[in-house]
């Protein structure tokens, strides 16, 4: 119902009864109500309730009561609408829009300062920015070094559960299982060998559907410094990765890096979070450590690399031979060795 066009019921009501010849007093006889609460009623400063509708029916029988319940119930809901709005208004709305990252989730959207606020809290589905603390408090985070922000990281996730829909199949009728999942891990690891990202993450999330799992790649949001999670969407796991650095080597590590959390960790109730990788992997804690271990195992046997680095001969050619012996691109084992510090972060990049 639009609000310019609202009025209170009881100015609709006073228009049917000036049709049937009826005045305010004759009606507060009718129905043996007072004057007093027949003109509160009549001029909205009292909700209609069910038992003046269903006795003003018998007063005019060409209306039923639920049309005047129905009208009533619209008419409240447009009050509340305009009570949120003016309660909407009087906060700082420029602070929140910075804390809540307004510019960058609305960037290519023509909405009003307050309109982009009413949909940053259904995004967040809560009904005031005071209760996000509380409603994401218990949001298991898994921080690495230089963690970003809950803010972000929260908008993250939700950008990511809306996209669920749009950017997967419909999995009503499958069914995960985790034992299936294990005997499809070596098609994920022949499908990461597609050097094209795209077409190699589009493969992936088909097998995840056949699998009864969600696949979203969504962008960061500034200072979320995400790279993957791994939630719960209508009973089925869901995989968020946010891309981050966009190389093949990372996308397919975090890809790796979430089933591994599937695997040992996956909890419907709880929602994990992974972040870029430590300087360090000592202050990792237990999940992410088990983590990083199957995804490094995952695409490299430990034994074979820790025979290949002992020969220390790290060129173009040794390595794309060392990769084809694995079954990885080559860009899977230069960062195995950037990120071991066998070689630097740069070196042999474009092998990437």
């Amino acid at each position: 119902m639009n609000k310019e066009f609202i009025v209170p019921t009881g100015k609709i009501i006073k228009e049917y009864l000036e049709e049937n010849n009826i005045s305010q007093k004759e009606l507060c006889a009718k129905l043996g109500m007072s004057e007093r609460h027949i003109s509160n009623l009549l001029n909205g400063k009292t909700r209609i309730t069910e038992e003046f509708a269903i006795n003003l029916e018998l007063v005019l029988p060409k209306v039923p009561a639920s049309y005047w319940l129905n009208y009533e119930a619209k008419y409240r809901e447009c009050l509340a609408r305009e009570e949120k709005e003016l309660e909407l208004r009087k906060i700082n709305l420029e602070e929140i829009s910075k804390r809540f990252c307004f510019k960058e989730v609305f960037a290519n959207l023509e909405l009003t300062l307050y309109e982009q606020a009413k949909e940053m809290l259904k995004l967040l589905k809560i009904s005031d920015f005071n209760n996000f603390d509380a409603t994401y408090s218990n949001l298991e985070v898994n921080f690495m070094e230089d963690g970003g922000k809950i803010e972000p990281i929260a908008i993250w996730l939700n950008l990511c559960e809306s996209e669920i829909e749009i950017q997967n199949l419909d999995l009503t009728d499958v069914k995960y299982d985790c034992n299936e999942l294990k005997k499809a891990l070596d098609k994920f690891k022949l499908i990461a060998t597609n050097s094209d990202i795209k077409l190699s993450m589009n493969s992936c999330r088909k097998l995840c559907n056949k699998l009864g799992i969600y696949l979203v790649i969504c962008e960061a949001i500034t200072n979320s410094k995400v790279r993957g999670a791994l939630s719960s969407y209508n009973g089925h796991p869901a995989i968020f990765l946010s891309g981050r650095f966009k190389t093949h080597d990372n996308i397919w590590f975090a890809f790796i890096h979430e089933i591994a959390h599937l695997l040992y960790d996956y909890d419907k109730k709880n929602t994990i979070v992974s972040f870029e990788q430590l300087k360090n992997d000592e202050n990792e804690n237990e999940k992410e450590i088990t983590a990083n271990t199957f995804a490094r195992d995952f695409f490299i046997n430990p034994e074979d690399f820790r025979k290949f680095v002992s020969k220390s001969n790290f060129t173009e050619k040794s390595i794309r031979e060392f990769a084809k012996s694995q079954i990885v691109l080559p860009g899977i084992v230069v960062a195995r060795l950037q990120h071991d510090k066998y070689i630097q972060y740069g070196q042999l990049a474009y092998l990437k």
